[in-house]
Order: C-alpha cells, then structure tokens, then sequence
C-alpha cells in the first residue's frame, strides 16, 4: 500500500492459546493416524476461535472506517478556500475514497463459527482492505493536504485493521505447517509400508533363489558321480585307450605319406611331365595328376591297374621323346622300381586303413552321448548357479539396505510427530 500508515494503536486484549506440555509417550504405528486426526481436529477448533476473536476485534473496526467514510462525505472540505482546478481533484479523490470504503465494508466481514469459514473470512477481509488501503494510497496526497483531519484516523483505524489480519495470515500460515507436518508423516508412514512390502518381496526371491541353488547343487553332484562312473568304467578306459591309439596313428599315417612322397620324388619329373601330354581319357588323367601331388590317396587295389598304366606310359613316353628327362636310363629305371614297389606301398597303406578303421569301429562301441550329456547339463547348472548367485547378491544387499532405512523412517516419523504435538512420542514395532 502507498498509504502512509502511522504507529499502531496498541490494543489490550486476551488471545486463546493453545497450551501444550512437553512428555514422553510410546504407541504403535497403528495409534499415529488417530492421533494425527485428533491433532488436527482441535487445532482447527483452536484456529477458528482464535480467528473469530480477530474477526471481532476487526469488524468494529470496520463499522469505524465506515462511519469516518460517512463523515468525509458529509464535509465539503471548505471549498470556497480551494482553488477551482484542485476543487475537481479533490471532490474526485474524496468520491472514490469513500466509494471504495463504502462498497468493501457496507457489510459485515463473514463470520466465523467453523474452521471452514476461516478461509472465506480472510479472503473476503483481505481483499476489502487491500482495495481500501490501494485507493486511500493513490489519493494519498489529496486526504493529507485537504482533509487532513480525516487523514490520521483513517491512517490508524486502516492500519490497525491490516496488523490484525496479519496475525490472522500468520495464524494460518502455523496450521498450513501443522497440515504440512501431518502430510509428511502420511508419507513417511507409507514409505515404511512400501519398504517392508519391497522386504517380503526380495525376501521371496531370495528364498527362491537359495532354493533353486540348492536344487542345482544336487543335480550337480548327481551329474558328477554320473561322469565319474562313466570315466571309472572299463569301456570308457577302453576308449581313452583307442582314442590314444588314433592319435598314435596320426602321427603313423603322416609317416607313411612321407615315404610314399618320398618314392615318388623320384619320378616327380618325368611324371609331372606326363601330367600335361596325357592322352588319356578324363579319369585317367585325373588320377595322374592325384599320383603327381598326393599319391598315397590314390594308391589302392582299385587303382593299380590304372597306376601301371599310367607308368608305362611315362616310359613309353620317354622312349618317344614326349616326356623329357636329363637321364633317360635312369629315369625309366626308377619308374620300373616304383612300379614293382607298386604292390607293397598299398599293402603298407590297406594294413594301416585296416587297422585305423577297425578303431574308429571300436570307438563306437563306447555310447558317448551320455557322457556329453552329462558334461553339457553340468556346464548349463554351473552356469545357471552362478548367475544365480549373483542375483541373489543383489536382492541380499538391496535388502539389507531397506532393512536398515526402517529405523531412520520410524525416527523421521517420531521427530515430525514431536515438531507438530509438542510430545515426544517412542514408536514400538513389537507387534508389527
């Protein structure tokens, strides 16, 4: 407001209030909503008597304002004294002045006889002196210079009414915070309920989980002695044992492949001569090529005849000039001595195919499947296992923590409860 206000007029009166003493009580969470509610309800009690002792004191002051209003307007404020050009200014000042006195408080403020009608009251008693209080401000100028004996008691009796509501907004402004403080608990009690139903919960999946681990743990060891039966029985010794043998024959047959590479090194030129003039048809070609580059694949009972041939066609083809070599008697007589060698270097290799296929046979004999599916489901529960232990980790941890927040909401709850009843309050949880 631009209205300047002089000192308050100190009034002398008795003001309710609410008496509270100091004490120590235990209840249980269950009693806190009761007690809340009983809270509230008396000091909302406690407000509106309170309040309807302002609006009282307030509304007399009211009917004062009105009756100076009535007064202002009676008096012509010597207008023979003004000056023509300030006589506009001042009948319009004092019109709107007490205009606005007269439409804001011609009625009386509501009164007050349910902590419901507090609101209304200060709404309506608010906006009454607010608009008063603007428009004596924008004629400030004009009530002090010509109607100066208005001027101070119009500055009091406004300024005593503003003083009062001031209390009033302050009166509930304090049970907002009571309304707040009790909103806080609500909410407090409710995380401490959300906390422990997330508590059962984890506590299911724990329980859960440790029940799946153990399950896995004896599948586990049902699995291991299924495996280590298998790799104590004879038949799966049996078949280590071969399997060793193959890797042995590994080794045997790369032996083999070298000497027969090693035989025919000595006829690699006039035979890879031969490769590129055969006039043979396309499998006997092939097989020539197969005899240049891997012979020991193609040398078998089935072939031999095929192999001969081929050989004796070389040396015809040496005597002919159509496969050249440096030394042609020496040439001809290692392909002869390969030919004659023809017959053991097969013999070599069907004995070892024979004796290597007749492993393979017997490593048949052994049902691996079952030992592969006992290592597999051991792998799978082991993996199973440890990514169930990890998550139980997790629910245990975030548990533990939410186990722990309970005290510190309970202490949250006794505090807030001491701030808004002035008791202080030890909450049990013993049949919680």
């Amino acid at each position: 407001m631009v209205f300047g206000w002089g000192k308050k007029k100190k009034v002398e009166y008795d003001e309710p209030v609410e008496n509270f003493t100091s004490s120590s009580q235990t209840i249980t969470l269950d009693e806190i909503p009761k007690i809340m509610e009983d809270m509230v309800v008396l000091r909302k009690g406690t407000l509106a008597a309170e309040i309807k002792s302002y609006r009282n004191r307030i509304d007399p002051q009211r009917e004062v304002l009105l009756k100076i209003a009535n007064e202002l307007s009676e008096d012509e404020l010597d207008p023979d004294k003004l000056d023509p050009h300030f006589q506009i200014m001042v009948n319009r000042g004092k019109k709107e002045v007490i205009s606005a006195i007269k439409k804001e408080f011609a009625n009386s403020f509501p009164e007050i006889n349910s902590p419901d009608d507090v609101i209304r009251f200060k709404k309506v008693a608010t906006a009454g002196i607010n608009k008063v209080g603007d428009m004596l401000g924008k004629h400030s100028r004009v009530i002090h210079t010509f109607a100066e004996k208005y001027s101070k008691k119009l500055t009091n009796d406004l300024k005593d009414l503003t003083d009062n509501l001031k209390q009033v907004d302050e009166l509930i402004d304090n049970f907002a915070a009571t309304e707040n403080s009790v909103q806080t608990i609500n909410q407090l009690l409710s995380s401490r309920e959300k906390t422990l139903e997330k508590i059962s919960k984890q506590n299911l999946r724990i329980d859960e989980l440790k029940f799946m681990i153990n399950e896995k743990n004896e599948k586990i060891l049902k699995l291991k002695n299924e495996i280590n039966e298998i790799q104590n029985s004879s038949s799966y010794k049996s078949h280590v044992d071969i399997k060793s043998q193959l890797s042995n024959y590994d080794s045997e047959e790369i032996k083999i492949r070298h000497n027969i590479d090693d035989e025919f090194t000595k006829i690699s030129r006039p035979l890879g001569k031969f490769v590129h003039i055969s006039s043979h048809d396309k499998e006997l070609k092939d097989l020539t090529a197969k005899l240049a580059s891997t012979p020991y694949d193609v040398l078998d009972a089935d072939n031999i005849s095929g192999i001969k041939n081929i050989l004796d066609s070389i040396v015809t083809g040496i005597d002919s000039g159509s496969v050249s070599v440096k030394d042609t008697s020496k040439s001809k007589d290692s392909v002869a001595e390969i030919k004659n060698l023809i017959p053991s270097l097969i013999t070599t290799k069907e004995k070892f195919e024979t004796k290597k296929l007749e492993l393979h046979k017997k490593l048949e004999d052994f049902d691996s499947k079952s030992l592969q599916t006992a290592e597999n489901n051991l792998k799978r529960d082991e993996s199973d296992i440890l990514d169930a232990s990890s998550k139980l980790k997790v629910f245990e941890d975030e548990t533990l923590d939410l186990t722990h927040s309970l005290p510190t909401i309970l202490h949250q709850i006794e505090t807030n409860l001491k701030d808004v009843t002035s008791t202080s309050y030890t909450i049990s949880t013993d049949s919680q």
